[in-house]
């Protein structure tokens, strides 16, 4: 897989070493979407798997559909979008904790109106989601129970996939061009404060869409089908990177599939993002964010989408030596101490602190000054 930049365009553990600018996080598991459990493939589930393609794990079981998870900013709860119950249309918006449990209903929307596409607020305070309605739709926040859902922007034409950047500031979301039906889609962006959106890719005819922030708020990863130039001539979906205030648009991955749904790693280096023959037969996939691809996580005949990487968060010790960040000893040191204690060691002198995050267990390890932390896979039960 290779990238191409248009330059004539414009308008024992899991873990991958973070630039200096996010080395306060880990990255964790990846949450998606599947439609295994249902022969008809019309149900979804929510699944994580290790972000090396390990230990799947099916989250959610409910049987009106599950899809859209969005990890909140600590990576210790999910967001996601159900089926409204008990109707055949519409939905609505739960929450769970990384491993599943806790299952909590959030929306209550009006018959004949839909919740969707829930995603967190940089700092845990809300989550931001689409409600829906017919030939309307409007961006939204409430409280993270579901407490004070609360109208947020209403631009003229449909919105999908809102998120809000990294500092809070700007709201970015895939826009409806075309006057009839879902075929021309741009993405966009507002003040979150209000005020005027702004396009920053579109070009007429092409679907442009599922735009997401790098954890630095300095690019926008989406969707794309255009063709310009010539280079995708067979007009199929393609992963996108732009600057976010879109300039330097540059296609990532350059292929005859469908590639849709790109979601950063917490630390900014790769991408995780559906790919398969057509939108109904998708693995999960990353690629590095230059658009090497790495691996393929899943391998199954139908549909598994809409990926969302876990943050787990870390202390901020801007030191690291490959798997571990460390404070107070040396590179050798921190490994042996991480890879005792993953190996089930005792380690003499030193305070432990775990935590386990649904699948991954942050390891805190604490000596007077000295600090060694790192995450490590947690066998699935069984």
């Amino acid at each position: 897989m290779r990238s191409r930049a248009i330059a004539a365009l414009a308008a024992g553990s899991v873990l991958a070493v973070p630039t200096a600018a996010q080395a306060d996080v880990f990255n964790g598991r990846i949450a998606f979407s599947s439609f295994r459990t249902d022969p008809a493939g019309r149900v979804g589930d929510i699944f994580t798997i290790n972000n090396d393609g390990t230990d799947l794990r099916q989250l959610t079981t409910n049987p009106e559909d599950d899809a859209q998870s969005d990890w909140a900013p600590d990576g210790r709860d999910i967001a996601y979008r159900i089926r409204k119950p008990g109707q055949t249309s519409n939905f609505e918006v739960s929450r769970m904790t990384a491993a599943g449990a806790g299952i909590t209903r959030l929306t209550f929307t009006p018959d004949g109106q839909a919740s969707s596409q829930p995603t967190w607020w940089p700092d845990r305070s809300r989550l931001l989601f689409r409600r829906s309605g017919p030939g309307v739709s409007s961006m939204w926040t409430m409280g993270t129970l579901g407490e004070n859902p609360t109208l947020l922007a209403d631009p003229p034409h449909h919105q999908f996939y809102p998120t809000i950047s990294p500092d809070a500031s700007t709201l970015l979301f895939a826009t409806v061009k075309s006057p009839t039906g879902d075929t021309d889609r741009a993405i966009e962006t507002m003040p979150a404060a209000g005020g005027e959106v702004k396009t920053l890719f579109d070009f007429p005819g092409a679907f442009d869409s599922a735009p997401a922030w790098s954890p630095d708020g300095t690019k926008i990863a989406f969707e794309s089908n255009l063709d310009v130039f010539g280079v995708n001539p067979t007009h199929d979906m393609e992963i996108w990177v732009m600057n976010a205030d879109g300039s330097s648009p540059v296609m990532l991955t350059d292929n005859t599939l469908h590639d849709e749904g790109p979601a950063w790693s917490p630390d900014g280096t790769m991408l995780a993002y559906s790919s398969g023959a057509d939108n109904l037969h998708l693995d999960i996939n990353v690629m590095t964010a230059d658009g090497v691809h790495l691996r393929t996580l899943t391998d199954y005949a139908g549909r598994d989408e809409s990926p969302d990487w876990q943050p787990i968060p870390a202390p901020d010790t801007r030191r690291r030596c490959g798997e571990v960040r460390f404070t107070n000893v040396s590179c050798r040191k921190a490994q042996r101490l991480a890879d005792r204690w993953a190996a089930g060691r005792k380690l003499r002198g030193w305070d432990v602190e775990a935590e386990d995050f649904g699948g991954v267990t942050r390891v805190i390890l604490s000596h007077h000054r000295k600090l060694v932390t790192f995450v490590s896979q947690t066998p699935a039960a069984g």
